[in-house]
């Protein structure tokens, strides 16, 4: 999980006005349902977009009509496919932890 610092310091190179920002921390957000529980919907498509991410960084287009300028105006990302990568990872280890770390505090 990211210190407080590392999060200010990441959060000053995103545009928090990106939907998925607005997004999670809106209160009616849309969920999933995945394995039986409630996901946001701007989880999933963090995970999803960390799978199509990292293939893309690799070489290869997840499908036609992918493209990395979708995911940095959804993420309010800038940078190249390294930086948002790495942008896209540390957001994936630090929500899904926290989303974890919530849904075992619930059972």
């Amino acid at each position: 999980m990211m210190t407080d610092k590392e999060a200010q310091a990441f959060m000053q190179d995103v545009d928090a006005s990106a939907p998925f920002w607005v997004e999670l921390h809106d209160e009616d957000r849309p969920t999933i349902k995945i394995q039986g529980r409630d996901v946001p919907r701007c989880l999933y498509n963090l995970m999803v977009t960390r799978r199509d991410v990292n293939l893309y960084l690799h070489g290869l287009k997840p499908h036609r009509g992918w493209k990395i300028g979708d995911v940095k105006a959804y993420f309010g990302l800038k940078g190249g496919k390294q930086k948002v990568a790495d942008a896209i990872n540390a957001m994936h280890s630090e929500f899904m932890g926290r989303f974890k770390e919530q849904n075992n505090d619930e059972i």
